[in-house]
């Protein structure tokens, strides 16, 4: 996430709550006592203060993952932490900057990252995992087994000085050049931190040590264990090809667990392991990981590496983790914590896990990050600072849902803007995503350049398959009515599957006056329970009555900045067309009619222009005692889309009444109750847009949908009350 750098003890933007989990796990409690920490992202809060269970300093760690949409900030998360545990041993490696690599190769880059000197901490040692890569470099005997272990000894002995251990190291080296840990910082330093056992520990002893973690019956069984693991390196075969990685990886815990045998270590080591979901090599290093971890937990032994990864994906993640919004093999940040990870925790191997998807911004978060935005650009380029980037925090948020890197995107695109009046904010999405000084602004457009980044990893079948699905209120009825029935077969069967572990799928947003410019609380108009009360089990939608709430579908929708994208995509030039857009919301209208939905129906009927229709539907239940269902159906359709070549440089609110008249001519000339419902419900159309609703402070279409609710109170003969606490909630 592009932001700039902030104070090291402050987490970024909507980062707090793994911010502390983190700290949490990071932290080694002492035996006895209760630990506190030095931790230099502790803010100094009393709610940030770490206290922990009088436990030993040995105990299980997950290994936290990370999820998260691109964009949601995973990556910013990793250089947060990577700064504010400077001194402690840690080992940060990115699998979309290296290439695959084996699970002992990942080992041996974390070593080579953790054993440099770290400020204020005592390197770390890793001779275990270095006597099993001197055995497994030189070209043993295949056939002669005595004569394997006599050649093993020589080259043993040949370490025992500098620089032949140099000599014995040269394998290494090519080793460490595919992780691309060279010519920077180089093969001698490279050799210089891994060879350092044998500078700084008598041979006898450091081969002691080592030897002492391969075999059973002493040096002798150790030294044919050692010449076993280099035959089956080199046998090309699969299962031997593990077993090597295995016992290496298990050689790294050892050497792990040893150095914090001995000392007194306030923090356990950092593994930061970024994009695991890149390439295999994070994921296959990860599972040997945990099956060592399961053996060695039946005897209490555990190692002292904390994993915090990032994943854009959840098949990266293994169990039953299916990305879904209610997933609840997923941790929600607020509820993320060690006790909770280990109140989980059975015997699967995927226990071992803690999948944690970040979430996005909250409005205040946005106008945080906008005042932080517009400050460090008026520093730059030496404005004074106009205090607008705060004020278009509704817009923002609105817009982006707090998606943390379309947030900054849309900051920098309203920055750049030379006229900030509502119409420039309106246009926002076509802004060229870049200019130069002086010159025409060039690139793609905003919504474009956004769209691209969002949906990496798609290919372009699934991307247009994603657009129609964008069309429909929820996937289930674009998949059902069979609007992906044209499209490529690979992108019609896999297209669901990418949005859901690609994290895109939410939790549907409830539909009332806070989702379209008013005030008040949101959802406040939802029925929790979604049944009838009781003696009114048959009253049908739309009739009046306390009815069910017959809008509500809890089923997971895409995420709305997605949606609102995508359907922008649909519905204009280059890529949209009106005959394409008729199509398909009539498949939709038609298909929500056959089963039984006429709201949903109605909702694409509306999204056609077919506002006489809604209006006549909405005009029979005004009647009704209680409106509230009726507000809720209400919100529900005009929630549908509009199509761009619908909208005009008019004011919204004047479009408002041009829609009413041109698209419910019978209803407009009703003055009394025809008119002002059909430019309610134009006006409610136009404001499901956020770009419709400026100024953000107070949005030019709640005078005019205030208005009209007002209008139809004095028509009301029952439930005028109801219309009149709505009207109230567009009030400036």
């Amino acid at each position: 996430m592009p932001q700039a750098a902030q104070a090291p003890h402050v987490p970024p933007a909507g980062l707090a709550e793994v911010d502390r989990l983190v700290h949490e796990c990071w932290l080694r409690p002492q035996a006895g006592h209760t630990a506190h920490s030095t931790y230099s992202g502790h803010t100094g809060d009393p709610a940030h203060t770490l206290h922990t269970a009088r436990t030993g300093p040995d105990r299980p760690l997950p290994v936290i993952v990370l999820l998260g949409r691109p964009g949601s900030g995973k990556t910013y998360a990793l250089d947060h932490f990577e700064a504010v545990t400077e001194g402690a041993p840690v080992a940060r490696i990115d699998f979309a900057a290296v290439a695959d690599q084996r699970p002992h190769e990942v080992a041996l880059h974390l070593a080579f990252l953790l054993a440099r000197k770290h400020r204020g901490s005592k390197p770390l040692r890793f001779p275990r995992l270095l006597l099993g890569l001197l055995a497994v470099q030189p070209q043993l005997s295949l056939t002669d087994r005595a004569q394997a272990t006599r050649e093993l000894r020589r080259a043993l002995r040949r370490a025992r000085n500098r620089g032949a251990a140099a000599d014995a190291g040269e394998g290494i080296a090519g080793l460490v050049e595919t992780l691309g840990l060279s010519p920077v910082p180089g093969v001698d330093l490279i050799l210089g931190v891994l060879l350092r056992s044998f500078e700084y520990m008598p041979a006898g002893t450091f081969l002691n040590r080592a030897l002492a973690s391969y075999g059973s019956s002493g040096p002798a069984s150790a030294l044919e264990e050692l010449v076993e693991l280099n035959r089956r390196n080199r046998t090309g075969i699969p299962a031997d090809a593990e077993f090597v990685d295995r016992r290496l990886c298990l050689a790294f815990l050892d050497d792990l667990t040893a150095a914090y045998a001995r000392g007194r270590r306030a923090h356990n080591c950092l593994a930061l392991l970024d994009d695991i979901d890149h390439n295999t090599g994070g994921t296959r290093f990860l599972d040997v990981l945990l099956r060592l971890r399961t053996e060695r937990a039946r005897a209490e032994v555990y190692d002292p590496l904390l994993t915090v990864a990032s994943s854009a994906t959840t098949q990266a993640v293994p169990g039953p983790c299916d990305g879904g919004p209610d997933d609840p093999h997923t941790a929600h940040p607020a509820d993320a914590s060690y006790a909770a990870w280990r109140a989980g925790a059975g015997t699967p191997l995927y226990d071992w896990w803690y999948p944690v998807r970040l979430r996005d911004l909250d409005e205040v978060e946005v106008a945080l990050e906008a005042s932080r935005f517009e400050a460090e650009s008026a520093r730059g380029n030496g404005r004074p600072e106009s205090g607008l980037l705060p004020r278009a925090t509704p817009l923002v948020h609105r817009l982006t849902y707090g998606h943390p890197w379309s947030v900054a995107q849309l900051h920098a695109a309203i920055d750049r803007l030379l006229e900030h009046t509502p119409e420039d904010l309106r246009g926002l999405l076509d802004t060229p995503v870049q200019g130069q000084e002086g010159a025409a602004p060039r690139g793609p457009q905003l919504a474009a350049a956004v769209r691209g980044h969002l949906l990496a990893g798609l290919t372009e079948g699934q991307r247009a398959a994603a657009t129609r699905i964008a069309a429909a209120r929820t996937p289930k009825a674009a998949v059902n009515s069979g609007l992906l029935n044209g499209q490529p077969e690979h992108a019609r069967d896999t297209v669901m599957r990418e949005l859901r572990i690609r994290l895109w799928l939410s939790r549907p947003v409830p539909e009332d006056a806070n989702t379209r410019g008013g005030r008040g609380p949101s959802g406040y108009l939802r029925n929790p329970a979604g049944l009838p009360p009781a003696g009114l089990p048959g009253v049908l939608p739309g009739s009046g009555g306390d009815v069910p709430d017959t809008t509500y579908d809890g089923r997971p929708v895409l995420h709305p900045w997605l949606r609102l994208l995508l359907l922008d995509e649909l519905s204009g030039p280059p890529t949209g067309t009106e005959e394409e857009w008729r199509t398909i919301h009539g498949t939709l209208a038609d298909w929500h009619h056959r089963h039984g939905q006429p709201l949903d129906s109605l909702y694409h009927r509306l999204a056609l222009n077919g506002l006489e229709e809604v209006v006549r539907y909405f005009i029979t239940g005004l009647t009704a005692n209680d409106l509230r269902p009726w507000l809720r159906e209400l919100y529900h359709v005009t929630a549908a889309p509009v199509y761009r070549a619908q909208l005009s440089d008019a004011p919204p609110p004047r479009r408002a009444g041009e829609l009413a008249r041109e698209h419910a001519p019978e209803a407009y000339e009703d003055r009394a109750l025809g008119r002002p419902l059909a430019e309610l419900c134009a006006a409610l159309w136009l404001a499901g847009d956020p770009r419709n609703r400026l100024p953000p402070g107070n949005p030019e279409l709640n005078y005019k949908i205030g208005a009209m609710f007002r209008q139809l109170a004095m028509a009301a003969d029952a439930d005028a009350d109801t219309l009149l606490d709505e009207a109230a909630r567009y009030a400036d």
